[in-house]
């Protein structure tokens, strides 16, 4: 019998306490409403769009975006886009962006080659998925694979934000004068992570409220609406049965005092799944929330040709 699939929800904020509901696929309704989510705190100002190919709303209809027609984004079934600005100094290495948790995630076979293509992605990545309150960050500057950053006066409101349409990488709004733009940095995303892998390039650095930041954390890794991660070479996770009754986030924060782990949050994207509550592969009872880990029987993951993956973590 057809399982129908989960409906979920898209939430946004400024705090893990303060959020509200994404509007997904925003440019699909005809409401006259403005197809992006505003935050404005004394860190930051910005807009959040959250468009997702095959999101189930909580109708049960499931949508998509003209997004995903353009040609700069073909594979792509994902996208949070954000355009802001930080309104008090801060290093750009000093800015991560990735998960944070609630608990310690559980974790299927296959999760240590996961963590080794991710980093193969994001040489910058750095995580401590088994402490109390788990995170995987990176610098943003680095880890984001769209990232424009303009000079604007900090009196000026932000510039028209239109997310459908394309844009150009360019990395020169980060410095006052465009002579002082390395070369190595040039125009391409590539180059950019590259150059900002070096931690002494990213404390060079400084967003200010005279850097408007417009950034696209676009991948074609999960599917939807079928929940699954799908990896190059064949390695598959299905994540409905790994989903711990927590919600996924994906958090813009400040680094740590020390140096590490997740610091004061600038804003804050979070997926929400509560057709899973209830999941006889969740974990704990829906609405709890602990904090130690849970003895799991996990599914094991292959690849084509190998056999199945360790469930070890690097």
């Amino acid at each position: 019998m057809h399982q129908p699939h989960p409906k979920f929800k898209v939430l946004a904020g400024s705090s893990y306490d303060e959020l509200k509901e994404l509007p997904v696929n925003a440019d699909m309704k005809d409401d006259g409403s403005p197809p992006y989510f505003e935050i404005k705190t004394a860190d930051f100002e910005g807009r959040i769009v959250g468009n997702i190919k095959g999101f189930v709303d909580q109708t049960g209809e499931v949508g998509t975006s003209k997004y995903f027609d353009r040609k700069d984004r073909v594979g792509t079934t994902w996208s949070i886009q954000v355009q802001g600005r930080f309104l008090k100094p801060v290093t750009a290495n000093d800015v991560l962006f990735g998960n944070t948790f609630s608990q310690p995630p559980r974790m299927p076979w296959g999760t240590s080659a996961a963590l080794q293509f991710a980093s193969f992605i994001d040489p910058t990545l750095s995580h401590d998925l088994t402490c109390e309150r788990p995170w995987a960050l990176s610098p943003m500057i680095s880890t984001m694979p769209y990232f424009r950053a303009v000079h604007q006066s900090p009196t000026a409101p932000l510039p028209a934000f239109d997310p459908l349409a394309e844009f150009d990488e360019d990395v020169s709004g980060l410095f006052k004068d465009s002579s002082a733009v390395p070369k190595t940095l040039l125009s391409t995303a590539s180059q950019r992570k590259k150059y900002f892998q070096n931690e002494t390039h990213r404390k060079e650095v400084e967003f200010t409220s005279e850097t408007v930041l417009h950034v696209d954390f676009a991948y074609g890794y999960f599917q939807f609406p079928e929940l699954c991660l799908s990896l190059p070479g064949g390695i598959s996770f299905d994540l409905k049965k790994y989903w711990c009754n927590q919600p996924a986030r994906f958090v813009c924060c400040e680094r740590a005092p020390g140096g590490t782990g997740p610091g004061k949050v600038f804003f804050v994207v979070q997926f929400d799944i509560p057709d899973l509550g209830n999941h006889k592969s969740s974990g704990s009872p829906k609405g709890s929330e602990t904090n130690s880990p849970r003895k799991t029987t996990p599914q094991p993951i292959t690849v084509p040709g190998e056999k199945a993956l360790g469930d070890d973590i690097d």
